[in-house]
């Protein structure tokens, strides 16, 4: 019988204590037991349904996400279709189980074959299904209430950059230009960190980074926000979120490798 409680190296709490200046922290801190994760190569024949929200616009040849046979690593694509508009996209959504006071992370690695005329949200919003998280991006308004994404749209330019909102379009936070842009068919991978900064308002700032498939930082940690970070409210329940539009008549394929994400199980302090 333990008379009063003690450390144990298996929660992240002791851990941090007796190494949280090493650089391996990160890693050996994301297997602790006070940590939740969930992550997804895609394996087998078909996505699981009981976990996923899929959806597609509904538009002339679109189609919710499926895994492709055959692929190394494995794949699932997402279609749009040709309709040219929000009914030519395709969208996955995990669940509403992760919060921003729980320092919520999300990471995909994913390619498109073609960066013309085209959308693309990675990260974390509110809804299971909407058309779209973000409604406009060069002067950001949003559908979503609350949400953190990389954002790719050619119809304001042809590069990565980083949005959120708290409380809508009320006061978005201002966006975080990366100038950075991708290949087309080349895996890249996109990180998006919720990090509540603002106890008495709720809000996170939010921290976006971008590396090669092969895992070399090429953009960030940049903490979007400033001083206001006006990213999601930390109490609002969010969902990993994956979604690509048409913004032509040309379908567009975007290929998912990985998708994973993990928050503390606790609010963090």
């Amino acid at each position: 019988m333990v008379s009063k409680p003690v450390s144990d190296l298996r929660f992240s709490s002791a851990l941090k204590r007796v190494m949280s200046h090493s650089r391996l922290y990160p890693a050996i801190e994301y297997g602790s037991l006070d940590v939740v994760k969930f992550d997804d190569d895609f394996f087998g024949d078909t996505i699981d349904s009981n976990k996923y929200t899929l959806a597609n616009g509904g538009g002339a040849g679109a189609a919710s996400p499926v895994i492709t046979a055959g692929t190394v690593n494995g794949i699932a694509d997402f279609v749009t279709g040709t309709a040219n508009d929000s009914t030519a996209s395709s969208e996955l959504a995990l669940g509403l189980n992760f919060r921003g006071d729980r320092a919520a992370v999300m990471v995909a690695c994913l390619s498109l074959d073609t960066i013309t005329g085209v959308k693309v949200e990675v990260g974390f919003t509110d809804a299971l299904a909407d058309a779209g998280a973000v409604n406009v991006k060069a002067t950001p308004s949003f559908n979503a209430t609350d949400c953190a994404l990389w954002v790719l749209d050619t119809n304001d330019n042809g590069n990565w950059e980083g949005l959120a909102a708290n409380n809508g379009d009320t006061s978005p936070m201002a966006t975080v230009e990366a100038a950075i842009s991708p290949t087309a068919a080349t895996m890249e991978w996109l990180m998006v960190e919720l990090i509540e900064s603002d106890d008495s308002n709720s809000q996170c700032a939010v921290a976006f980074s971008r590396y090669t498939e092969a895992g070399l930082r090429t953009y960030g940690p940049v903490i979007g926000g400033g001083a206001d970070p006006q990213g999601p409210n930390s109490n609002v329940l969010l969902t990993p979120w994956i979604y690509v539009e048409a913004r032509n008549a040309t379908s567009k394929t975007l290929s998912v490798d990985y998708i994973g994400a993990w928050q503390f199980r606790t609010a963090v302090q």
